[in-house]
């Protein structure tokens, strides 16, 4: 599995025992300090985080920060089971997201349209 920038993902940081947040828009960009994993983690807060991604899952990637928070983050692509099972607790509004979204795409696309992040 490779990053895919339509995709939601939540985060584990390096230290946090379940969830540190939602992430929106991830990619890696190169520029001239090197690559950098960029993301938003809604409602709309950006991270750039310099590093690599050491290893992908079956259900996500690791990513190794040289940044904020340094050492392993682990993302996990959001699926609406686990999004209604315990991290609609965790977020804004995650209640009624829960009982409007019917499948995991349709969770994607929400939180792609309602934080406006590109869909390409």
């Amino acid at each position: 599995m490779s990053i895919d920038r339509r995709k939601a993902y939540y985060y584990r940081w390096t230290g946090e025992k379940k969830f540190s947040g939602i992430a929106v828009d991830v990619h890696i960009h190169t520029g001239l300090d090197g690559k950098e994993l960029r993301f938003i983690s809604p409602p709309e807060r950006p991270h750039a985080q310099p590093g690599a991604v050491i290893r992908e899952t079956a259900d996500g990637f690791i990513f190794q920060s040289d940044g904020f928070k340094p050492g392993e983050w682990v993302f996990k692509e959001l699926t609406i089971e686990e999004f209604r099972r315990w991290i609609c607790k965790r977020v804004g509004m995650g209640d009624a997201i829960a009982s409007k979204i019917a499948t995991t795409d349709d969770l994607h696309e929400w939180y792609r349209k309602t934080f406006h992040f590109p869909t390409e």
